[in-house]
């Protein structure tokens, strides 16, 4: 990018816009940190303002909202702009929303986006080809339509002009790097310091996050089994299988698993389709069938027990309360055997 050209007199326009229920981490990420830059440099500033589609205020995924400052109709030109969505992009999609995507994207601007944003820009057509991070219970879902080649499970990419990161606390890595970008690497490392952030040693993120921290890294056979289970949720293999593939003694497989998880590695394997079968109910528009196929159910009837039984509530109820439920593993009840 053109450092030159985005500036303004001696300020950098960054517009943050809302869409509904976006994060209020993120909003907050990026406003500290650029705000912390301001005040660790005099010779640049980053001027940054908060725009909705129109002016009333937006709910926020945790609950508060914001009004924004502007609207997007008011702004003909923003050099830098961060998309901030969460979890319901379904509605960021619209014809007004797009088209002025696709307006900034053809006059050069730098987009960035957090979370699931990535599926609001593919939709406007501003990816063009560039890889693109979203957050990892989307990765599966949102890679039909935007392509596996696209997009990626990773903290966060900067790729050409386009930004992205998978939301939660990658959003700083995200804005460290457009700082870095817009000004240097030294403020960059600056304002990560001031903000007690430390870079992580590695951009990927697990598209399964669910095992306890560290688990995986203290026993490799672990992770390596999980990595098999996580490679075939639509066609599951027996566990014989996948511990032979994964170099393990089935005994072997079912003590580590015992000791980490509580559970046989039956029932964990289960737990990890129906975790991407809550996810693409979240996040897709494939139908209960297809859902059950894409998680390796024969039908549709076997999938809806196994749902209900684990998360209190049949498929089609769940994806009309928001996913608004928890894996009954929490409560004690453990998922189906």
């Amino acid at each position: 990018m053109k450092k030159e050209r985005l500036r303004q007199g001696n300020s950098i326009p960054v517009t943050l816009v809302v869409a509904p229920m976006f994060s209020y981490l993120s909003l907050a990420i990026c406003i500290d940190a650029f705000r912390v830059a301001n005040r660790l440099t005099t010779a640049l500033t980053f001027d940054w303002t908060i725009a909705g589609e129109s002016g009333e205020e937006v709910a926020s995924s945790s609950g508060p909202g914001v009004v924004p400052h502007t609207t997007l109709a008011a702004i003909a030109i923003a050099p830098v702009v961060i998309l901030l969505t969460a979890y319901d992009p379904e509605s960021a999609c619209t014809p007004a929303l797009m088209t002025w995507l696709r307006r900034q994207d053809r006059r050069g601007s730098t987009i960035g986006c957090v979370d699931t944003g990535a599926l609001v820009l593919a939709r406007a057509g501003v990816l063009q080809g560039r890889q693109v991070a979203a957050h990892q219970e989307v990765v599966a879902p949102f890679r039909e339509e935007i392509g596996e080649l696209l997009l990626l499970d990773r903290r966060h990419i900067f790729e050409g002009n386009l930004a992205s990161s998978a939301g939660g606390f990658a959003t700083m890595d995200m804005v460290l790097k457009l700082i870095e970008c817009l000004h240097s690497d030294e403020l960059a490392r600056r304002v990560a310091h001031a903000m007690n952030f430390d870079m992580p040693s590695s951009d990927r993120v697990s598209e399964n996050p669910d095992y306890p921290s560290g688990a995986t890294r203290v026993d490799r056979r672990l992770g390596r089994m999980i990595a098999v289970m996580q490679a075939n949720l639509e066609a599951p293999l027996p566990i014989a299988e996948i511990s032979a593939l994964a170099l393990v003694e089935e005994s072997t497989a079912r003590r580590l698993f015992k000791r980490h998880f509580k559970q046989s590695p039956r029932a964990y394997y289960m737990h990890l389709r129906l975790e991407r079968a809550r996810n693409l109910l979240r996040y897709s528009h494939l139908s209960v069938a297809e859902i059950a196929a894409a998680t390796g159910f024969a039908d549709s009837p076997s999938f809806s027990h196994s749902f209900s039984r684990a998360f209190g509530v049949p498929p089609s109820q769940a994806r009309s309360n928001d996913m608004g439920i928890e894996y009954r593993l929490s409560a004690g009840t453990g998922p189906p055997k």
